[in-house]
């Protein structure tokens, strides 16, 4: 895609002039443009969490791990395990892996930093950057500057996996039919370790099952279509052979990309990553489908080793944008103007008190003393946590109403 650029043009005339972004399967945003993305956490990849990592660089979110016979049965379930928007996907400049602009010798993928607004926004009594409006009034998002960043850069809308767990097919299949218009695929999880998880026949308890695996992916693909977006995503086993017939079995079922967690069931998360497990499981794949790893994206650094040592396509973070939600976007630490955008969605969404509080606790806990910590932690409501910082200096009710994902860019829109 060539866009050619009028110099005198101001940002509202570059915007309208943008094509609209590209929707790709997610196995194809994977195999082309190795994207970042935010790993099903428990209970805490909720809407509004899913929306902020968006803003930064994140291309790919999934939800919780959302129990799919619960799911399937119950519409309290459905109403409360899960809800999304016409606004959380995020559109970005995206180049292509295999563009002839990247150089062999240059190590992974580099991050191309787009500033946010508020990082060198001078100060303007006036100005007002609108940039979140409800999902019922806009459904389409733009990217942070009107100008690709690269010559082969493409706009590229991001994508939302439902991450499920299930002990069975027929209520994989069915959870996967009912979400299946507000998602752009599903996951199945065969990794968390949890004992009860276990005890219920689900999450590593899949590890050892390869058989029901591929049975429950081809049910999926057989009720939504071949073409229909299923992972699965795993955790290395001790026994190398139980990891390679678990990955020939999904492949064979159809998959359309693997995760991989360089964990084993029994490694608690105070050990390193594995990355030569992980490695063991790319290479077993034989470039069939794309892969992700997953374990210790803590910098950008890291996502830089990740795919370096590894092989894979994507580079997956669970604890990492918990405590920086900004990092794939090459933070060092969790940015002012992200804790402001993170208290602006949650309001507006609306997120439940005891999300909120650990929210903002996994962001500020660098920040903090330890006798903030514990004040910190006493506090009871949204309100009193908000109140808190403010009196910290954070200031973010002056672009209350406008989360930044540039739908009407950088200072266009001024306050009457």
């Amino acid at each position: 895609m060539s866009i050619h650029r009028d110099p005198d043009a101001d940002d509202i005339q570059l915007y309208s002039d943008l094509p609209p972004p590209i929707h790709l399967p997610t196995s194809e945003l994977l195999e082309h443009y190795n994207p970042n993305v935010l790993a099903p956490l428990v209970r805490c990849s909720k809407l509004p969490f899913r929306h902020l990592t968006s803003l930064y660089e994140t291309h790919i979110t999934h939800t919780p791990m959302i129990l799919a016979e619960e799911f399937s049965r119950a519409q309290v379930a459905r109403v409360s395990d899960f809800s999304t928007s016409s606004s959380e996907r995020g559109v970005y400049w995206m180049t292509p892996s295999t563009s002839s602009s990247s150089s062999p010798k240059k190590r992974g993928k580099e991050a191309i930093r787009v500033n946010h607004p508020d990082d060198d926004r001078p100060e303007t009594p006036n100005e007002l950057i609108t940039y979140y409006n409800p999902p019922s009034t806009h459904s389409d998002r733009l990217p942070p500057t009107p100008t690709p960043p690269t010559r082969d850069a493409v706009l590229v809308r991001g994508n939302v996996i439902a991450q499920f767990a299930s002990p069975n097919a027929k209520s994989l299949v069915d959870a996967a039919e009912l979400i299946s218009p507000y998602v752009d695929g599903i996951d199945l999880n065969c990794g968390c370790p949890q004992r009860w998880a276990y005890n219920e026949g689900i999450g590593c308890a899949l590890l050892r099952k390869p058989e029901l695996v591929r049975d429950m992916v081809r049910a999926v693909k057989q009720r939504m279509g071949w073409g229909w977006s299923v992972s699965i995503k795993i955790r290395i086993d001790p026994d190398q052979r139980q990891t390679e017939t678990l990955i020939r079995n999904a492949l064979a079922s159809g998959i359309s990309y693997l995760s991989i967690h360089g964990r084993t069931r029994h490694q608690p998360s105070t050990d390193p990553v594995n990355l030569d497990g992980i490695k063991f499981a790319v290479e077993t794949v034989k470039g069939e489908v794309p892969c992700t790893g997953n374990g210790d994206i803590w910098t950008y650094e890291d996502v830089l080793t990740m795919r370096e040592r590894t092989g894979v396509k994507g580079v997956m973070a669970a604890r990492g944008l918990l405590a920086n939600p900004a990092l794939f976007a090459n933070y060092s630490s969790t940015p002012p103007h992200a804790i402001s955008q993170f208290i602006s969605l949650s309001t507006t969404y609306g997120l439940i008190f005891p999300l909120f509080h650990r929210h903002l606790a996994y962001m500020l806990e660098s920040d903090f003393s330890r006798n903030e910590k514990v004040w910190f932690n006493c506090l009871s409501s949204s309100t009193a946590a908000i109140d808190w910082l403010e009196g910290r200096g954070l200031d973010w009710r002056s672009a209350r109403g406008s989360i930044w994902d540039a739908r009407r860019g950088r200072g266009v829109v001024s306050a009457l």
